[in-house]
């Protein structure tokens, strides 16, 4: 039985047109690392052919032959194209079949409404220059064990309904965005955030250049930066949760938390901030990047300024070199008040991988019998 090339045709341009539809600026990948790994092989295997091909006599020729071939019997314009354009229809659908490995999503947004009872927290990241410092001769920065610990916290918040905001803070405090109930999107959020946010990665007194381990794609070059102000991050919090009460909850004081992910090496303590928090009603809590191993678990070793302060504000620390660490940090958490809050919104992953598989595999259709194709026609040619 016969295809029905009206049927395919017509396939393949709906997935055509829904490609180039769509908003690539909005497009993220999730494994973005094989796809790369893949590409690299590809084009090591392409690069041995176009060697081999160049390098090396081809078989059953000779470069001598005696024989001047007439033009009549060459390939024409119209062979070189013939046979050139399965090859071009090959390397198109491996392009698209690569992105299609790299796990393209969507986020779209779908309207709900009514009330969710929900716990209402804002994360609030250390990016200082000191988080790009190494982590206890790990070969890794304390950013990246920051992140790891926070996202991992994530992980074991699914489904708990919290109300988050994420902010950074170096010398100034940015807003990533305001609180948010979609898990998912909140997760890609946090994992999508600079490492560090710097004027410039200046080399640490007594070490080199390579003592930072943090990757470009994480680093945030901002004119204004180079310090570590949790005092302005604080105070910027202590509006937000002011703001965010006067809207949601009509100005209740009802029980917030603050989670901060700091080396704890800031430039001052925060009292007054401190203080206006736990007048709010808002218990500060730290994910500790303990830089000292065993450090917390020995007596009589003094903690950091910053980690006492938080104490004696009714919050505490938990270490990540412990390991039941974020354990108590999501339990001390779970135990805060909800809030009922109204959902007006949940964003949702949308894998458009589909779009390219389906057009990268509609070009193999079409490019293999065409190769055939042509090397019956032209092939006998030189």
């Amino acid at each position: 039985m016969l295809p029905d090339w009206a049927a395919f045709t017509e396939f393949l341009d709906a997935q055509l047109l829904e490609l180039i539809e769509t908003d690539f600026a909005q497009v993220r990948y999730g494994d973005a690392g094989t796809a790369t790994l893949a590409a690299l092989v590809v084009t090591a295997a392409a690069l041995f052919t176009a060697g081999r091909l160049l390098l090396l006599r081809r078989r059953h020729a000779r470069q001598h032959s005696g024989h001047d071939v007439p033009r009549r019997y060459r390939r024409g314009i119209v062979g070189r194209t013939g046979c050139a354009l399965p090859k071009i229809i090959l390397g198109l659908a491996i392009a698209t079949g690569l992105v299609a490995l790299s796990d393209p999503f969507l986020t779209s947004t779908e309207q709900i409404t009514g009330n969710v009872e929900s716990r209402v927290r804002i994360d609030l990241v250390d990016t200082s220059l000191s988080m790009a410092w190494e982590f206890n001769n790990s070969e890794r920065s304390r950013a990246e064990v920051a992140r790891e610990a926070h996202l991992e916290f994530l992980r074991m918040r699914r489904e708990k309904n919290d109300r988050v905001s994420l902010w950074l803070f170096s010398s100034y405090p940015y807003m990533v965005d305001d609180f948010v109930l979609d898990d998912e999107l909140y997760f890609f959020q946090v994992f999508d955030a600079p490492y560090v946010t710097v004027k410039i990665l200046a080399t640490e007194p007594g070490t080199r250049r390579d003592r930072y381990f943090v990757p470009e794609d994480k680093v945030r070059i901002i004119e204004s930066e180079g310090t570590t102000n949790i005092t302005g991050a604080l105070q910027s919090i202590v509006r937000h949760f002011d703001i965010d009460a006067s809207v949601v909850n009509r100005g209740t004081n009802r029980n917030r938390a603050l989670l901060i992910i700091t080396d704890a090496d800031v430039d001052e303590i925060p009292e007054a901030e401190l203080a206006a928090l736990a007048a709010r009603n808002v218990v500060p809590y730290v994910i500790y990047i303990n830089t000292d191993r065993g450090r917390s678990t020995l007596e009589g070793v003094e903690q950091p300024s910053l980690i006492e302060s938080i104490r004696e504000y009714g919050g505490d620390y938990f270490d990540v070199s412990s390991e039941d660490g974020l354990q108590q940090a999501y339990r001390a958490i779970d135990e805060r008040e909800t809030v009922a809050v109204p959902l007006s919104h949940r964003a949702l992953r949308v894998p458009i991988y589909s779009r390219f598989l389906l057009v990268s595999l509609a070009l193999l259709v079409i490019g293999i019998p065409a190769g055939f194709l042509a090397e019956l026609i032209w092939g006998i040619h030189p």
